[in-house]
């Protein structure tokens, strides 16, 4: 299945494009955006880091192990992003992740797109439950996953963020816990 177009009350999350390159690297070169990110990441991003990162994932989306999308404002007509959702639903340690662009932050956007990622995994995809990772300091991504209603699973300690090193909290949100904990993000 290709990635759907999603929209919420605020947004519609799209499709990455290669297109996109020149958004996600501006948006990206912000301390912000990027410290709670794996350290996988390059840090300082390169200049050509947008660009190498969507060739990556638009081979994997159509190898159908990942669902990308592009998390735009509705009321944008260039449908410019802002932040990126994604979903790996055959990953055994981790099967979402995001990031939201600093001037975006702490508008409810992320919560909008959570929502609607996760309508999708359950109800759409069918999954039986989400993994879900944060740095535990990271008190946002924390704070979405309890609202949700996951569980902490495992706490891992000495893990590498782009930021430094610091303790890994992995969540467990079953269907069932995110159909009774979804009314906590329409509020």
């Amino acid at each position: 299945m290709k990635t759907p177009i999603l929209q919420t009350q605020r947004l519609v999350l799209r499709p990455i494009e290669l297109a996109d390159a020149p958004r996600i690297q501006i948006l990206f070169d912000d301390w912000e955006v990027v410290k709670w990110l794996a350290a996988a990441i390059p840090w300082p991003y390169p200049a050509d880091g947008a660009e190498t990162f969507l060739q990556h994932t638009l081979s994997e989306i159509d190898n159908g192990d990942r669902y990308v999308w592009a998390i735009t404002e509705l009321d944008d007509p260039t449908s410019k992003l802002i932040g990126i959702i994604d979903l790996f639903p055959k990953n055994p340690d981790d099967n979402r992740g995001f990031w939201l662009g600093s001037e975006f932050h702490r508008q409810g956007y992320m919560s909008e797109a959570v929502v609607a990622v996760n309508d999708f995994a359950f109800d759409v995809l069918g999954l039986e439950y989400l993994l879900l990772n944060n740095a535990e300091p990271n008190l946002g991504s924390h704070r979405l996953k309890e609202k949700s209603g996951a569980e902490v699973v495992e706490v891992r300690d000495d893990v590498p963020f782009i930021c430094g090193r610091f303790r890994s909290v992995q969540w467990k949100l079953t269907r069932e816990a995110w159909h009774r904990n979804r009314h906590n993000f329409l509020k």
